[in-house]
């Protein structure tokens, strides 16, 4: 048995099912072990390494177990950055399994003079939480392990095992399989009890307080304790992005979520309340209106896993443990607590319901008018079932997602690439997804919405999806433009810029032409008879372009921190 089939006994053994990449001649050993493992892990061919680490990442998020990915030396490995940087900005367990130069190559390094070597080390160690090298066959199992503890303890986060060609292909040591496990989170821990009993206190004293839930939340899986902290409060919650669904949308004090992309009142009555709690949220600069919220001098008490967070953007009272553990340590502590807070609950929901029962959620046809995103977005959400997941793109697709869908049923619903938020991560998350649905037995649906500037960098994993007869159905919006920086370049400086226009592709006869049933339609009246079709789709992948609007956009405040006109739609 040589290296490359003991690692993919070291994955099967941690319950990894699916793994996606694109070989090389220096990988050639994990593929043999995948084809001889083949009952126990699917492995993906991607056409692109970025594809591999973003299908990777939606997997671990679908899964509850860390993703795994591979890519050749030098071009394979550059090609992975975008996707690690976007896990571990967003806290996302996953292991690269990276190939390298063998190990007497190594003064032929520098500038490629053995074939694609360069200083791959230095240049990926940054995106990651932790790289390990594999110097000599005999420590693979714990490079392995000790990677998979390191992606799935306290914050998770991707991390890198590079092997050296020589390695890959050397006999590995025969012997019984170490324990290794890639569920996350690995352990919990709860927070200190005089920290949570100083916390109980800064709360019962507020007079409007209000919850703020993160994709941290969603990783500990605190649904259920947020939702009691949520009712014994009787105040009301907003969620980021990566948050949204902990708790249903639906729930009488469910406000949506926030920041640039968030629904106006959940913006509004966080600038009212005087105590946020926050949990298991960066406070980062999309979520928080570019850090005008919380309000001046509004208390923050502040639950993360990762205490380095605790207090970089708000002062803030920390309580550093576990999503789940910590809010039970404050419903504990806030029990016999005789509470009054100023929220008016039935004004609350009133505030919420103006929004989503307003006309942005359902469509209207408007004759004349170029089809309105936010109208698709009604459209999708009427045909989502409970066990669906959407996938977005990122830009103003993650925005029109989190703030036009109303969640109904509590989980992990939506999965957007809120780390670094780049282009391209729509498609290929929604091919890990899926592939993760059916590791896990859901029957779900993934559906995937990308404006045509995300879909045009990974439109060649409709034939991925074509190939292994998965029935995704993508939804594209394209208005031939990189609307965000359009609308920013044309509001700083009128009609003087360039290069932020595309010429018309017909995104639907590539889709057809890479196996997928696929539609082009250009009037709202005919978006519902192509969702009837793609939805009613099997065994393929389905494809909806909608020809749309270039000037609509979800945006409430430019993430430059300049004010954003008025949505006219709304």
């Amino acid at each position: 048995m040589h290296v490359g089939q003991r690692v993919v006994d070291l994955l099967v053994e941690a319950g990894i099912r699916s793994a996606f990449g694109v070989p090389g001649g220096q990988t050639s050993p994990l593929y043999n072990g995948m084809a001889v493992r083949r009952d126990a892990i699917r492995h993906v061919l991607m056409r692109d390494e970025r594809s591999a680490v973003f299908a990777a990442d939606a997997y671990a998020r679908t899964t509850g177990r860390a993703g795994a990915c591979d890519a050749t030396v030098g071009p394979g490995a550059t090609n992975l950055v975008s996707g690690l940087v976007e896990a571990r900005s967003s806290s996302i367990p996953l292991i690269a399994i990276v190939a390298d130069i063998p190990r007497a190559w190594e003064h032929r390094r520098h500038l490629g003079s053995a074939s694609q070597g360069f200083e791959q080390r230095a240049f990926l160690e940054p995106c990651v939480k932790w790289f390990g090298h594999v110097g000599v066959p005999e420590a693979i199992d714990d490079v392995v392990g000790q990677a998979l503890r390191v992606a799935t303890s306290n914050r998770p986060g991707p991390v890198v095992v590079e092997i050296p060609d020589d390695v890959f292909s050397a006999d590995a040591v025969e012997a019984p399989l170490p324990p290794v496990d890639a569920r996350y989170p690995r352990f919990r821990s709860a927070p200190d009890p005089d920290a949570v009993r100083d916390a109980a206190h800064v709360i019962g004293r507020s007079r409007r307080p209000m919850l703020l839930l993160g994709g941290g939340a969603q990783i500990a899986g605190a649904g259920t304790e947020a939702r009691a902290l949520v009712e014994r409060l009787r105040v009301p919650f907003s969620t980021t992005i990566s948050g949204k669904g902990l708790i249903e949308e639906t729930h009488p004090l469910a406000m949506g979520i926030s920041g640039s992309f968030g629904v106006p009142v959940a913006n509004d009555l966080l600038a009212e309340s005087d105590c946020l709690i926050v949990v298991g949220a960066k406070l980062g600069q999309a979520a928080t209106l570019g850090w005008d919220l919380p309000a001046p001098g509004a208390a923050v008490v502040h639950l993360d896993v990762d205490a380095e967070e605790i207090g970089r953007n708000s002062p803030a009272l920390g309580l550093h443990g576990d999503a789940a553990l910590g809010l039970r340590a404050l419903l504990d502590a806030l029990s016999t607590a005789e509470l009054s807070f100023d929220w008016d609950v039935g004004d609350l929901t009133r505030r919420a319901a103006d929004w989503w029962d307003g006309e942005h959620v359902l469509a209207r046809p408007r004759e004349g008018d170029a089809v309105k995103p936010q109208d698709v977005v009604g459209l999708i959400g009427g045909r989502l079932g409970e066990a669906d997941l959407v996938v977005t793109d990122a830009s103003l697709s993650s925005g029109w997602m989190g703030s036009g869908w109303r969640v109904e049923q509590p989980g992990r619903r939506i999965l957007a690439p809120r780390g670094v938020a780049g282009l391209g991560w729509g498609l290929p998350a929604a091919v890990g997804a899926a592939f993760g649905l059916a590791d896990v037995g859901s029957q779900g649906r993934v559906v995937c919405l990308a404006g045509d500037g995300g879909w045009g960098y990974s439109l060649t994993e409709v034939e991925t999806l074509a190939r292994f007869e998965m029935p995704v159905v993508s939804v594209v919006l394209n208005n031939s433009v990189l609307g965000w920086n359009k609308h920013v370049v044309q509001r700083r400086y009128a009609g003087d810029y360039v290069s932020q226009d595309f010429g018309d592709v017909d995104y639907a006869a590539t889709a057809r032409s890479l196996g997928a049933h696929a539609v082009r339609v250009d009037r709202i009246e005919d978006v519902d008879a192509a969702l009837d079709e793609a939805f009613a789709v099997q065994g393929k992948p389905s494809v909806v372009e909608v020809v749309s609007s270039e000037w609509e956009t979800p945006v409430i405040k430019p993430m430059s921190g300049q004010s954003a006109p008025a949505r006219a739609s709304y």
